[in-house]
């Protein structure tokens, strides 16, 4: 896990490469975090894998970045409800858990680092997951590109 250091804000942000070699979920944090997924292939044992993970450890937001944003939100959603109806007793947090998806990257990523509160549970970290493995560099530039004044187009 690396840390990636910006004064944009105030939230520890945490960035990690996908690996299932490795014990990715051992640093996250338990409580007042966001997690922002970034994916371009069809991964969907993976981003199961993930959110599943993420919600047991109390996420408060999970914002899906790439191709893949419309299956990260809505694999996300389902697994919230199936958690909350399923006849056998399976965690959730104590706030709801905020779902959003963005396909372009430079919104997907502002929007995660800047305007992902959730009114039940603070937000001091951001943990951002690359399921690509290529998004680190672009993802680093971008947020130096934001220090600068940058905002992503609408």
């Amino acid at each position: 896990m690396k840390k990636i250091k910006t004064n944009i804000t105030n939230r520890a942000i945490k960035f990690v490469e996908f690996d299932t070699e490795k014990n990715w979920i051992s640093d996250f944090p338990n409580d007042n975090w966001c997690l922002i997924l970034i994916a371009n292939e069809k991964k969907t044992n993976y981003f199961e894998e993930i959110i599943r993970k993420s919600i047991d450890r109390n996420v408060g937001y999970i914002c899906g970045v790439g191709k893949q944003a419309d299956l990260i939100h809505n694999i996300a959603d389902e697994e919230i409800v199936f958690r909350d109806i399923d006849i056998d007793d399976h965690f959730l947090p104590k706030h709801h858990i905020m779902t959003v998806r963005y396909e372009d990257f430079e919104n997907g990523i502002w929007f995660g680092l800047n305007l992902t509160f959730n009114s039940e549970t603070k937000i001091n970290q951001i943990v951002i997951v690359d399921v690509t493995k290529k998004a680190f560099d672009k993802t680093t530039e971008l947020i130096n590109k934001f220090e600068n004044g940058y905002l992503p187009a609408d």
